[in-house]
């Protein structure tokens, strides 16, 4: 009798506690929501997945834990809530930590060192972007840091507009400051 008392009261406050959870979650979305490339990616195959389930493109970061453009990007382009919803109706994004000593799958299933994975699409450099078809296959690669969340958003329309094919990325954002 004492224990299903316990087990009632317990209930009772896991339950209200959980109900506020919910409201703040119905006022406060974008709380709950992660910054870009906080998924830390074990299998890109499977992340492709979700991204084509989600109609969208995968976008990669590469990192590692030291690099200064690294944090400083995390710190300032990643967390910007805006830039964070707009970017991810085009992109899943997920991130690949090149110190990691734990096997990822690549865009084909098969597992490989994340080192290898960077080498496979070309990037020789942190930080590094590499941007995924929808079938997998590399669409563009992006070594070096961005300053603002707005350069963020303009590689990504670069790519999935292909206006790479047409003139380099560094023109591209030199025609902003243009105007």
């Amino acid at each position: 009798m004492l224990l299903t008392r316990a087990a009632v009261s317990f209930s009772r406050a896991f339950g209200a506690r959980f109900a506020l959870f919910l409201l703040f979650l119905l006022f406060f979305p974008g709380a709950a929501r992660a910054a870009l490339f906080d998924i830390e990616a074990q299998d890109l195959a499977t992340e492709l997945s979700a991204a084509r389930r989600g109609g969208r493109r995968l976008a990669v970061f590469f990192e590692l834990p030291d690099c200064p453009n690294c944090l400083k990007m995390k710190r300032d382009v990643f967390s910007d809530r805006k830039a964070a919803k707009r970017f991810g109706r085009v992109y899943r994004a997920v991130r690949i930590n090149l110190a990691s000593p734990l096997p990822i799958a690549d865009a084909r299933g098969q597992k490989s060192s994340a080192l290898v994975i960077a080498e496979s699409c070309r990037v020789y450099a942190v930080p590094s972007f590499a941007f995924f078809d929808r079938e997998g296959g590399l669409e563009y690669r992006h070594m070096g840091g961005l300053s603002h969340a707005s350069e963020l958003l303009r590689l990504g329309r670069y790519v999935s507009e292909a206006i790479y094919e047409e003139r380099s990325f560094h023109d591209y954002l030199s025609s902003f400051s243009k105007h």
